[in-house]
């Protein structure tokens, strides 16, 4: 029972990340090389991306959402010249993994990410005791030459305290630039 629930959230990761990677015009999510097409098949441009973070959270009796977070590094493709840029974006999604709505921003300017920043987060004791209501995050990380997945309930370790607040000042920020209210609702 229990392979059969593990299986069933890695296929359900699996097609949320798929939807998140058509919605940005990618074919998948992964660190490194991109090429891009046009309708035709034909390459249009070619990117790299160095680092990917998703953050699925979940909250009961309000609902299912997440952020993204890409960094594009600088590249060239013929006379193109791709600049170094971040993607932030928040979503919400259905019980089967579709995105249900989305929206981003693009910056080449400010390049800080808040959560990229973070380190020696507490794997062995992120919160003490059971989780019965609350919030509940699933934290995957995608670069070169790292891919992990964490789940958390509840964090109230000191580190995993300031993820959380991290988390929540960009998807209140992401939320209210939206101005879609179930967006604005889950990050209330």
């Amino acid at each position: 029972m229990r392979k059969e629930i593990q299986f069933e959230n890695l296929k359900f990761r699996e097609i949320l990340k798929q939807s998140l990677a058509i919605k940005l015009g990618f074919t998948a999510l992964y660190s490194g090389g991109h090429v891009i097409r046009n309708e035709k098949g034909f390459r249009d441009n070619e990117i790299s991306i160095d680092y990917i973070w998703i953050t699925k959270i979940s909250r009961s009796f309000v609902g299912w959402g997440g952020l993204i977070t890409i960094k594009l590094e600088e590249s060239h493709f013929r006379s193109i010249k791709n600049p170094e840029k971040l993607v932030q974006g928040i979503f919400l999604y259905d019980e089967k993994g579709e995105i249900r709505a989305f929206y981003f921003e693009e910056q080449v300017n400010d390049l800080t990410d808040s959560i990229y920043k973070i380190q020696n987060l507490e794997l062995f004791k992120a919160n003490e005791g059971i989780t019965l209501d609350g919030v509940s995050y699933d934290y995957e990380v995608i670069a070169r030459n790292i891919k992990t997945f964490i789940t958390v309930n509840n964090p109230n370790s000191e580190n995993w305290k300031h993820w959380e607040n991290e988390i929540w000042k960009l998807g209140n920020r992401l939320s209210h630039e939206s101005k879609n209210e179930e967006m604005i609702a889950l990050f209330k």
